[in-house]
């Protein structure tokens, strides 16, 4: 009996000795690792591409297991909120295991979707620049148990492709019996043109439609517009007073604005 209470005592101190000697190299093993990919930078250079009114912003990544334990649910998330907080897109990129010794090399992707952004009626986003917040975070466990976390938080610039866009001061040409109506916008989008058609609907005060018309854009991204619209429409149709309704019709997107002036409540 004392025998067996001496062996039962025994594999106890044995068994917490191969705990702490766990603990110990794990927790080792931990900080080796981290130190070893997040002592740098471990994203490689972005790359950014755009199609069918998609922007993706590609970035690589590696990981290297340089520890003594298998890493596991390695999970790399990204949250893209814009100047209103306003979540505009998120991404994962899972891992499920890295073994010990080995290295993972992967690409994690965001991307950004126009016709995401005229679905949720962020149109908005198309007519003002500014910058979009981004929230990185990472997590992954060591020897299949022990988690470890980390988020960053940056920012990236957003270049609208309708940036500042206005009418100016509409004229009225009652000699030629048309208005003239200045339009200007700067296409801050650094990944395409705005090539396409404006369709537009003119009502008068009584919210009577006076005339309709297309004009067609081509404006290089980076460049600015500056040009009047002149519609030939009888002025005194109008009164000095109405609205116009515009139809965007893009290559990559489409929607709609509406400008008034005068006193019109239509």
């Amino acid at each position: 009996m004392r025998q067996a209470i001496r062996a039962l005592g025994w594999a106890t101190k044995i068994f917490w000795i191969v705990i702490a000697v766990f603990m110990i190299t794990c927790l080792y093993s931990a900080i080796y690792v981290i130190q070893a990919n997040m002592g740098g930078n471990p994203f490689g250079e972005p790359a950014v591409s755009f199609s069918n009114g998609t922007a993706t912003m590609s970035l690589p990544f590696a990981f290297n297991n340089t520890g003594f334990y298998d890493i596991s649910d390695l999970n790399i998330t990204t949250c893209i909120a814009d100047y209103n907080r306003t979540l505009i897109s998120a991404a994962t990129t899972f891992v499920p295991l890295i073994p010990h010794g080995n290295n993972v090399e992967e690409t994690h992707n965001i991307s950004i979707s126009l016709d995401n952004i005229v679905s949720r009626n962020l149109t908005y986003l198309f007519f003002n620049s500014g910058n979009f917040s981004i929230e990185i975070f990472a997590g992954l466990k060591f020897a299949h148990i022990f988690p470890f976390q980390i988020s960053i938080n940056t920012t990236m610039p957003w270049g609208a492709p309708l940036n500042n866009f206005s009418i100016g001061e509409i004229s009225f040409d009652y000699t030629n019996r048309k208005i003239v109506i200045p339009l200007s916008f700067n296409n801050d989008s650094p990944y395409f043109d705005v090539s396409g058609n404006i369709h537009f609907d003119i009502y008068n005060y009584e919210n009577e439609l006076v005339d309709s018309g297309t004009i067609t854009l081509d404006v290089k991204s980076g460049a600015s517009y500056e040009g009047p619209l002149e519609l030939p429409v009888d002025p005194l149709m109008l009164e000095e007073r109405g609205r116009i309704h515009f139809f965007f019709e893009t290559s990559i997107f489409g929607f709609e604005k509406e400008i008034k002036w005068g006193d019109s409540s239509g």
